[in-house]
């Protein structure tokens, strides 16, 4: 059965009534891979990962992101309950708490801003390693195939997509790792840095922090430009801020092509709930294949 935002909004509750809280009204930000929601009473954020999330992984992210914070990584922290350990597991959802910021709605986070802040993340989260599990870039994307096959999904929207797994799973065995295997975050994009009053940015969602070719977390800046219309002088200035160009690595291509069928695979999940979803989803998997040098289809944000 599909996990839905009713399941993740009854852990969120069940959580705050061991807080003592009766249900709030609870704002919707997101839901996806995971449900947040904005207790503002409290100025909280409760995350609620589906059930089928292992506790002992969202346990060591808590941790790794508290030791980053400690160590003055500008960071979203989880939230100071003493009550409470983090994580709480619920029938509906594995469930954890941050802090509440109060975001600047006109401020835009600059190419060179977030290459400076990956590049502080990489060295400044390195002795971290440790704590985290390796890389498994395919996990997600097979879970969603074979939900899109149960749910009966048809073969035209699959079936390209299975065959660029299968590819990109030897290719992937073939990385060569030029900037090395260290802590990435694993999803290092615009919309994962907060700008708070004063340009204070803070980056948040550590779900796929892991061990890892750190030149992973440079791949969804590629993607921006390639496909999402972000200007070559803009791409150009979070290299060089970052130091690396990744465009100069030999593993450009399977990078981008794994980082794509990501994005392909996670909107998958929406198809059928609008007639411009399922436009954006075909659009996708109709070009999903083109090189990945040359300028390519224009995709959309969702």
């Amino acid at each position: 059965m599909a996990w839905k935002e009713s399941d993740a909004r009854m852990a969120a509750f069940d959580v705050l009534a061991r807080l003592g809280v009766d249900p709030p009204d609870l704002e919707l930000l997101r839901f996806g891979e995971n449900a947040l929601y904005a207790f503002r009473d409290r100025r909280l954020v409760i995350r609620v990962a589906r059930p089928s999330t292992e506790p002992a992984d969202v346990a060591r992210m808590v941790e790794f992101v508290r030791r980053i914070a400690a160590l003055g990584m500008p960071v979203s922290e989880p939230a100071d309950l003493p009550d409470l350990v983090q994580p709480v597991v619920t029938s509906t959802g594995v469930v954890t708490l941050w802090t509440l910021h109060d975001v600047d709605d006109g401020c835009r986070v600059s190419a060179p801003e977030l290459g400076g802040l990956v590049r502080r993340f990489h060295d400044l989260a390195a002795p971290q390693a440790d704590l985290l599990g390796g890389w498994e870039p395919f996990g997600l994307i097979r879970a969603r195939l074979a939900a899109a096959d149960r749910d009966g999904l048809e073969r035209s929207l699959t079936g390209p997509l299975v065959d660029l797994l299968a590819s990109l799973e030897t290719a992937v065995d073939r990385l060569s790792a030029r900037l090395g295997v260290g802590v990435m975050h694993g999803d290092m994009h615009y919309g994962n840095v907060l700008c708070l009053p004063g340009r204070r940015l803070l980056l948040i969602d550590f779900d796929q922090v892991c061990r890892g070719p750190r030149e992973w977390d440079l791949v969804p800046n590629l993607v921006t430009v390639r496909r999402f219309g972000l200007a070559e002088s803009e791409y150009q200035a979070f290299c060089s801020a970052y130091g690396f160009d990744l465009r100069t690595s030999p593993d450009a291509e399977t990078l981008v092509r794994l980082r794509e069928l990501g994005m392909v695979s996670w909107l998958l999940q929406q198809y059928g709930r609008s007639a411009v979803i399922d436009d954006e989803i075909r659009l996708r998997i109709d070009t999903i294949s083109e090189p990945v040098g040359p300028a390519a289809t224009r995709w959309h944000a969702h």
